[in-house]
């Protein structure tokens, strides 16, 4: 039973704007309805937080608050409406009190919903560079997984080494260490799009998934940011340079873990080789060819 209300939660989560707010009008039509038809005092009044918390917590503040007097007005319309004598003051004040009310629901509960965002962004990201952090990225990746095992959309998982990184450590400080894993960090993004994740797995190793694209595309995106980052290097006037091995998936790989593994090989494979390097194959159901 502890099941379903989180599902319940995780659904709304998946769905658009548009529908959370066009279901708290819904409901918010059903509890006015409810309020106006039934003749005695049930205490109705209680049922109008509900649109009122999905569309504060799923949508925003505003949205909250304008729903807020949406309720209130539908509380009053009701009660003036089934009133044989309205007392149009009292029940005005009644109305008033009401949605002072339910703007302090709304203010905290938004207040708690950005309290829950910046813990679980914290929660998913590196605090050095901002990039995704290692656990995030691996339940990412297994997402990607399942979505070609599902519908066939090919995806390029590629992993980064920063060769050289150590003696930048050792001879400029970690300070300018941690400086360089950032700009790393901001050079990739500018070169991969929103829906692209990129992680820092440890230390000076990333990784990066670019999702529903083929082979040719990713390769693209792959030799632009290696030039981009070498580019970077050397306005930064830094003794490094770039490994990176990529698999593009058009077939599941056996697991995360087995992913992981063959990217990582490719990588070692260019640092064994002299380091400097992009190493791209293509994942088919017969072998990985070049």
């Amino acid at each position: 039973m502890k099941k379903y209300p989180q599902k319940i939660v995780q659904t709304l989560e998946t769905f658009p704007r548009n529908f959370i707010i066009g279901l708290s009008l819904f409901l918010v039509i059903i509890i006015t309805s409810v309020d106006y038809y039934i003749k005695i005092n049930l205490g109705i009044s209680i049922f109008y937080l509900l649109p009122i918390i999905i569309v504060t917590w799923y949508g925003n503040r505003q949205f909250g608050l304008i729903f807020s007097l949406i309720c209130s007005l539908g509380w009053l319309w009701a009660k003036t409406k089934i009133s044989e004598n309205p007392q149009l003051l009292l029940e005005q004040w009644n109305a008033a009190v009401r949605f002072c009310f339910f703007i302090i629901v709304t203010y905290l509960l938004s207040e708690l919903r950005e309290a829950y965002e910046r813990e679980r962004k914290l929660a998913r990201t590196d605090s050095l560079t901002g990039a995704m952090n290692r656990r995030f990225f691996l339940e990412v990746l297994q997402e990607e997984i399942d979505r070609l095992t599902r519908y066939n959309h090919p995806f390029t998982l590629a992993y980064f080494d920063v060769d050289n990184f150590k003696m930048v450590n050792d001879k400029l400080g970690h300070s300018q260490g941690d400086y360089l894993l950032m700009v790393i960090t901001e050079t990739i993004v500018l070169n991969i799009r929103q829906t692209d994740t990129l992680a820092r797995l440890g230390g000076d190793e990333f990784a990066l998934i670019l999702i529903e694209i083929d082979y040719e595309k990713a390769n693209i995106v792959l030799s632009r940011i290696q030039e981009q980052l070498l580019k970077m290097a050397n306005i930064e006037k830094m003794p490094i340079s770039f490994s990176i091995g990529a698999i593009t998936y058009y077939v599941s790989p056996d697991s995360v873990d087995r992913a992981i593994e063959e990217v990582d090989y490719l990588m070692y494979d260019i640092k064994n080789s002299g380091k400097n390097g992009l190493k791209h194959k293509i994942q088919d159901p017969i072998n990985v060819t070049e």
